[in-house]
């Protein structure tokens, strides 16, 4: 699974209830998300931003929790980009997610961003990757029930 950096925001400033139970699932073991480089320094600009300084981030520590909490994905080589047609997505910043997703065989990609949304079907039908919501995840998560750590997703 892949988890855009507003949901890690979320995760590690905010209490937002939505994201809740993906933080459950993390700290569980339920869930592995998969993150690459780009995304985690995406994470760190964005956590630098000054809208979030008064919240006082010790960066460092939010992405070490991401470290810990994520495994690090290589991006593959161009050419395996140049092989596929992946649905593109309208805010550019946002499309090395969809990438992730795909090349990580990943089953979801959590967002709350329009644009990311906005690819739901054509990314599904390209990719097999589910696009959701935090509180669309959370209900799968629900219905998983008896997820076993043993068997993340």
């Amino acid at each position: 699974m892949v988890l855009d950096s507003n949901i890690w925001v979320d995760l590690l400033v905010f209490r937002d209830p939505h994201v809740e139970p993906i933080r459950t699932a993390l700290e569980a073991g339920t869930i592995a998300p998969v993150i690459r480089a780009d995304c985690r320094e995406e994470l760190r600009r964005v956590l630098a931003y000054p809208q979030f300084a008064r919240f006082d981030i010790d960066i460092d520590a939010a992405l070490a929790t991401v470290d810990r909490l994520a495994s690090l994905e290589a991006a593959p080589p161009q050419a395996d980009y140049d092989a596929i047609r992946l649905p593109r997505c309208k805010d550019t910043d946002d499309q090395k997610f969809v990438e992730l997703a795909h090349f990580a065989g990943a089953a979801c990609l959590v967002s709350k961003d329009k644009a990311v949304l906005k690819l739901r079907t054509r990314l599904r039908r390209s990719s097999g990757v589910e696009v959701m919501t935090p509180p669309a995840f959370g209900a799968w998560l629900a219905t998983l029930g008896a997820a076993s750590a043993a068997d993340p997703l």
